[in-house]
C-alpha cells in the first residue's frame, strides 16, 4: 500500500469528527462516499500511480464499494476513498479504535472533552509519539544553548504535547519556563512552572523553578511599591515583564505558588513572610495577622520567627477596631506579648523592650475601655443591676486607673436605682401564665455579693418534677 499523503490540519480534524459521528450510525449510513484521511489537493502527484487523479479517472468505474471499508480496485492492494486516495486502514478499524480508546473516565465520561480531543488526535496521526517528542526536545535544547529562546519555545511546546505524562514532557515544560524567564516573560514563566508542578509534582527541577518564582515575585513587589500610588491602578500595556493588571496581587499569588509548590522547601517561610509584609504595608492588618500567625505555627524553626512575633503583635493591635467590636484580638495580643517575653527574653534590645511595654499598656487600656463600655451599655438601658456588677468589677480589677475611678463615681450615682427597668404593659404581661421552664428558672437563687460571691444553688428536686 502506498504511503498516505499529508492532510492539512483543518481537513483532518473535520474528517475525524465525521468518523466519530459515523461510529454510531446505522450500517446503511456507512455505505456512502467518505472524505477519509488522505492527501489534499496539494498532495504531490504521482505519475498515473494509485492515488493520483488520472489513475482514479481510469479506474473509478471498476472500483467496488465495500461498506465500512472503502473502495477496492482490481489489481491494486488496499482500500481507497471516494476520490481514489489510499487509506491506511478500513473505516471500521478506525472507528473501532476510536471506540476502544474512549474508556470511561470521570463523573460524565461521555462528556469528557479530553477523551474526544485525544481520540481525534490519534485518528489524524497526531497522537502520542516518543520519537517526535524526543526530536522536538533535542531541537529545543540546541536552540536554547544558542540563546535562541523564542525559537526554542515552539520546540519545547511540541515536545510537551507529543508525549503527555512523560519525563520528556516534564523536561520540556521546565525548559519552556526557562525560555520565558530569560526573555523576561515573567507571567508566562510563572504559569508554565506551575503547570509543570501540577503535572509532575516530583520534578527534579523543583528547587530551581521555585527560585525563579521567588525572583519574579520580588521584582513585581518592588516595582509596585516603588511606583507612584496614583499610577498603580493603571493597566500595564507596555512593559512585558509585568502583568497587565494588579501587579501586587500577582506577586502575592506567586508567593502562594511558592509555598504550595514546595511547602517544606527553603523558600516557603520566606514567601509567607513576604506576603504578610505586603498586607501590612497595605494596611490590611487582618490578612497580615493571619500570615504572621501561619508562619509562627507552621514554621517554628524559621529565621523569621522573631519578626513574625513582633510584627504580628502590631498587626493585632492595629486590627482591633475599638470597644464596640469583638475583643478576641485583645486576648490574642496578651497571649502573644507573654510568648514574646518568654521565647525571646535574651534577644530583646532595650528599645524593643520599651516597645513591648508600650504595647502592653495599649492592650491594657483597650481592655479597660472595653469593660467600661459594657458597663455603660447596661447603664444607658436602665439595667442598673448588671451595670453595678460591671462597675464594681472594673473598680476592683483596675485599681487606681482613670477608668476605675470613673467606674467608682458612676457606681455611687446609681446605687439607689432599681436593678431592672420597668416593663412596658407589665399589667398585661402578668395576665399570662408563666411556662413551666420559666418558673423553674425564676426559682434559681441569684448571686450574692454581700460578703463574697458564691455559686448559685441548684433548685430542689421538687421544682424540677
Amino acid at each position: 500500500m502506498s504511503k498516505r499523503p499529508h492532510l492539512s490540519r483543518p481537513l483532518a480534524f473535520g474528517a475525524a469528527v465525521l468518523l466519530a459521528c459515523l461510529s454510531v450510525a446505522s450500517p446503511s449510513a456507512r455505505a456512502i462516499d467518505w472524505p477519509f484521511l488522505g492527501g489534499g489537493d496539494d498532495a504531490p502527484a504521482q505519475a498515473a500511480g494509485p492515488g493520483t487523479e488520472d489513475w482514479w479517472k481510469r479506474n473509478k468505474k471498476k472500483a467496488i464499494m465495500t461498506p465500512g471499508k472503502g473502495f477496492q480496485v482490481p489489481g491494486y492492494e488496499g482500500y481507497f476513498d471516494a476520490k481514489g486516495r489510499p487509506m491506511d486502514a478500513p473505516a471500521d478499524e478506525v472507528i473501532d479504535k476510536l471506540v476502544e480508546d474512549d474508556k470511561p473516565a470521570g463523573l460524565l465520561p461521555a462528556l469528557d472533552p479530553k477523551i474526544g480531543i485525544n481520540n481525534i488526535k490519534k485518528a489524524v496521526g497526531q497522537g502520542p509519539s516518543a520519537q517526535a517528542a524526543q526530536q522536538a526536545l533535542d531541537a529545543g535544547k540546541a536552540l536554547f544553548q544558542q540563546e535562541e529562546y523564542a525559537k526554542a519555545e515552539d520546540q519545547f511546546e511540541a515536545a510537551a504535547n507529543a508525549l503527555p505524562g512523560s519525563q520528556i514532557e516534564a523536561e520540556a515544560l521546565f525548559l519552556l519556563g526557562e525560555s520565558y524567564f530569560w526573555q523576561n516573560k515573567y507571567v508566562d514563566a510563572r504559569d508554565t512552572f506551575n503547570d509543570l508542578v501540577s503535572k509532575h509534582p516530583n520534578t527534579r527541577h523543583l528547587d530551581t523553578l521555585v527560585g525563579r518564582q521567588w525572583v519574579i515575585a520580588q521584582y513585581w513587589e518592588r516595582h509596585y511599591f516603588d511606583y507612584k500610588q496614583t499610577s498603580r491602578l493603571r493597566p500595564n500595556l507596555l512593559d512585558g515583564t509585568r502583568p497587565t493588571f494588579d501587579t501586587i496581587g500577582q506577586a502575592v499569588n506567586t508567593y502562594d505558588n511558592i509555598r504550595l509548590n514546595d511547602p517544606t522547601g527553603p523558600w516557603a517561610d520566606d514567601a509567607i513572610m513576604a506576603t504578610a509584609s505586603i498586607y501590612f504595608r497595605q494596611n490590611r492588618y487582618g490578612d497580615a495577622d493571619y500570615h504572621y500567625s501561619l508562619l509562627r505555627k507552621e514554621y517554628p524553626r524559621s529565621e523569621h520567627q522573631f519578626n513574625a512575633h513582633i510584627l504580628g503583635l502590631q498587626a493585632k493591635l492595629r486590627k482591633y477596631q475599638g470597644a464596640d467590636y469583638d475583643g478576641t484580638v485583645l486576648e490574642e495580643a496578651k497571649a502573644l506579648l507573654k510568648q514574646i517575653r518568654t521565647q525571646f527574653a535574651g534577644r530583646l534590645t532595650d528599645e524593643e523592650k520599651e516597645r513591648l511595654r508600650n504595647a502592653q499598656a495599649e492592650v491594657a487600656k483597650a481592655t479597660e475601655e472595653r469593660d467600661l463600655r459594657m458597663a455603660e451599655y447596661y447603664d444607658k438601658t436602665s439595667h442598673y443591676g448588671a451595670a453595678r456588677q460591671y462597675y464594681a468589677r472594673i473598680s476592683q480589677k483596675y485599681g487606681s486607673s482613670p477608668v476605675a475611678q470613673q467606674a467608682r463615681e458612676r457606681l455611687a450615682e446609681i446605687g439607689g436605682e432599681p436593678s431592672h427597668p420597668d416593663r412596658p404593659l407589665e399589667w398585661l404581661v402578668d395576665w399570662f401564665p408563666e411556662s413551666k421552664e420559666r418558673s423553674i428558672v425564676n426559682q434559681i437563687p441569684e448571686l450574692r455579693r454581700d460578703a463574697e460571691t458564691r455559686i448559685a444553688e441548684a433548685p430542689s428536686d421538687s421544682t424540677t418534677r
